[in-house]
């Protein structure tokens, strides 16, 4: 795996993973997350075929998962796991990202910006898993 920040697949996919379980016992960020009604998928698979997770707002409760979800997602995220771990700890802007192509995404790009303003919401939570982790953000 090529990554700057973690080691093997197994532990990119982990922090990722937490990150958003704990994120969504946050009312406020649950109650974002759950209004989008959607399943987006994280799709980091093109630094490693491992490193992909998928989060399910569609029902009451908001699941958060490892790996591609059994269903087709509404909202497709796709970056380099780097990427993806300079967006979770605020140090890229994903519009700006989005518009220079080193995040792509399928499906409903007006889902995409109303997970926005949830990105520095969840940047704390996900320092904190880091460094669980012993990572550095």
């Amino acid at each position: 795996m090529k990554s700057k920040y973690f080691n093997d697949p197994a532990t990119a996919v982990e922090v990722f993973v937490e990150t958003f379980r704990r994120a969504v016992d946050d009312a406020q960020i649950a109650g974002i997350v759950g209004q989008l009604k959607q399943l987006v998928y994280f799709d980091y698979t093109q630094d490693d075929p491992q490193v992909s997770f998928h989060v399910d707002a569609r029902g009451e409760a908001i699941q958060v998962v490892a790996g591609a979800p059994a269903d087709s997602p509404d909202v497709t995220i796709i970056a380099g796991v780097d990427i993806g771990h300079q967006a979770w700890s605020n140090q890229l802007n994903p519009v700006v990202a989005m518009a220079t192509g080193r995040i792509k995404s399928k499906g409903s790009a007006a889902a995409l910006l109303k997970l926005a303003p949830v990105l520095k919401l969840i940047a704390p939570i996900y320092r904190q898993v880091l460094a669980s982790k012993g990572i550095a953000a």
